[in-house]
This record gives structure tokens, sequence and C-alpha cells, in this order.
């Protein structure tokens, strides 16, 4: 991988040139990945370990993914056991530690300021596509660790997920306990969705979803409560301007789409997003950032809403992908601080090879 920054080959900006990793922009010549799969066969049953710097992307990618979006993606040192058949049943056993990335070396474990940076990964991750007619099923319980700060954050969740002629429904539930910080923590998230392909319609889909995290509402009752979002896609799901993630949120979302000939896509995005504890926790970014701190004068708990639209184009090999989104401020806004709209526009391409 090299990811380098426009215009910044001989000065790098400050976001680069510090000297804590990690770092989503920049990564100068590096591996990232490589790994070596051993397949065998157990009383009929594949099996393939893989063990070497590689990417994971469980389930609908809500709690743990390679997160494509930014410039040096997510990957992992460990290995990964899988078992059973994909269109079948399989089961996956993970045991990792995630990479950070430092620009301008070789990507190792060295000690960052980010908790999330100095943690190891362990997850069972089970599918069953065949055991219940027309559904797919998911269990999994995962666990992320950094002794260094006392986390020992452990998650059980399951999700299903069905896809009928003209319409398709998931859910997914996770449930969390152990410790954060060295005291006790609990959470929960909550995902219900649907979907609707609307006929003679260029092949037209219309959604709806509700994502929930919780917040902490005591913040000195020695338990943590604010849901840890773990290693996820948050772009793809909470606003593509980055602004949230599953935790200390309620959102709620209208989703229009369509394409012709499966080469130009449009699709239209409304979020309306509201914090769950706005008193006692914090506005959390899609990094898990910390965007507002909490905020005691009782605020108002509508942060906004969000408008993204965005079109795309393939030529062969190549798609161009352009996109805008803008915030409409609600009460949260004008009650914690400065409370203007704001804007965000990309334009992407990519080539295949």
């Amino acid at each position: 991988q090299d990811a380098r920054v426009l215009g910044e080959s001989t000065a790098a900006p400050p976001a680069i040139t510090q000297a804590a990793v990690p770092n989503l922009f920049a990564d100068q010549f590096d591996l990232h990945q490589g790994y070596v799969d051993i397949r065998h066969a157990v009383s009929g049953e594949p099996l393939t370990v893989r063990l070497g710097r590689q990417k994971f992307n469980l389930g609908a990618k809500r709690l743990i993914a390679s997160l494509e979006w930014v410039n040096t993606a997510r990957v992992w040192d460990g290995v990964r056991v899988t078992i059973g058949r994909s269109q079948h049943r399989t089961l996956d056993l993970i045991a990792s530690r995630l990479v950070p990335v430092d620009p301008h070396h070789f990507n190792d474990h060295d000690i960052t300021p980010s908790r999330l940076f100095n943690s190891r990964c362990y997850a069972g991750y089970y599918i069953d596509k065949v055991s219940i007619p027309r559904f797919l099923v998911e269990g999994y319980l995962l666990l992320r660790t950094e002794d260094r700060v006392d986390d020992q954050v452990w998650t059980l969740g399951t999700r299903w997920q069905t896809d009928r002629e003209l319409w398709s429904a998931d859910w997914e539930t996770a449930v969390q306990f152990g410790e954060y910080g060295g005291g006790d923590h609990r959470g929960l998230a909550l995902h219900v969705g649907s979907s609707y392909f609307v006929q003679g319609l260029n092949r037209a889909r219309l959604g709806v979803a509700y994502n929930y995290g919780t917040g902490d509402g005591d913040p000195g009752d020695g338990e943590h409560w604010t849901f840890n979002n773990q290693y996820p896609i948050n772009h793809a799901y909470y606003g593509y301007m980055d602004l949230f993630s599953l935790q200390n949120m309620h959102n709620i979302e209208a989703t229009a789409q369509t394409s012709w000939r499966r080469k130009t896509r449009l699709r239209l995005a409304y979020q309306a997003f509201w914090i769950d504890e706005p008193e006692a926790d914090a506005w959390y970014n899609a990094g898990a950032g910390v965007l507002r701190p909490a905020f005691l004068a009782d605020p108002r708990s509508f942060v906004g809403s969000e408008v993204d639209v965005t079109a795309s184009h393939s030529f062969g090999k190549l798609m161009f992908e352009i996109g805008f989104s803008h915030l409409f401020p609600g009460g949260y806004l004008a009650d914690t601080g400065a409370s203007g709209a704001a804007n965000f526009a990309y334009l992407t391409h990519r080539v295949k090879f």
C-alpha cells in the first residue's frame, strides 16, 4: 500500500508529521496485507486457517470491518480459522491485533495514544444460511481487550436477514458487558431495517431503518453504559458526513436509489439524529471521537437531519462517484454551541485491474 496526500511529498501536514499514530491519510509504501492460507478437510467439512496480516469484514460490518472509505483502510495481524461451507454454515474463530499506521515507518505494534489501535480483537462468528428457510441467521461473541487502560469489552449479538421477491428485512441486536477503563461496562445496540423494490422503475429500491446505541446517563455511578462501537464502517450507515457512530445515538433513516443498465446509480438518503443521553454523555463521530462533550444544562436531544445525494457511473473498469451532503441543525446544536448548517462534497474514482 502506498497512500499519500497530494502536494505534500516534501512537507507533510501536521496530522502526518506527528509521531502519534494511527493515521488514516498516509502510509508510504508499506505492507498492507500478507497472509498464508492452509486448507484441509475435517470429517468432510472444509477448514481454512489464514495466518498473517489480513482484513476482517463480519456480518453487516457494523462492528468489525476493514473500513475501505479511508485512505489506509484497516487490517489486523492474527489468525482466522474458518470451518464449514460458505453456502451453508460457517464458524469463524479469530485472534488478532489491530495494526496502527505509521506513515514513515513499517506498520508494527508500537503503543499509540488510541485505546482502539492498542487493542486485541477476538471473535467467534457463526453464519447459518440453511436451517431456517429464506433466513440468514448469524450469532457472534466478540472480545476487545486493552490491558493498559483496563478494557475488556464482551459483545454478544445476533443478526437475522430475509430476502423475498420484492422486499427484504434485517435486524441486529448486540449486548455488551465486561470492563471499560477498569469500571463495569454495559451496553446495548439495535438495528431494524427493511427495503422494497419498486417494479418498473429501473430497479428502484426504497428503504427505512432505525439504529440505536446506548449512552451513559450517569458517568459517576461506576458503570459505563456507552455502547462500544468496536471496529465498524459507520460511514455506510449513519450519514456520509461521518458525524455519528453507533453510541449514544438514536437514528432514523429513509433511502431511495435507482440504477440504469447497472452502470449509473443514484441514491438519496435522509437521516435524523438524536443524542440518547444529551446531559451526561458526548456526541461521538464516525471514528468514536468526541465532537461535543456532555452538556449538563439539559439540552434538547435532536441534533439535526442530514441529506445525502450521490451519483455514480461506470465506464468499463473505471468508476466515478460524486456526492453532496447537507446537515440541517436541530435543537441540540443550538443549545450546546455553534449551530450553523454544514455541507460536505466529494468526487472519487476507482480503477479495477
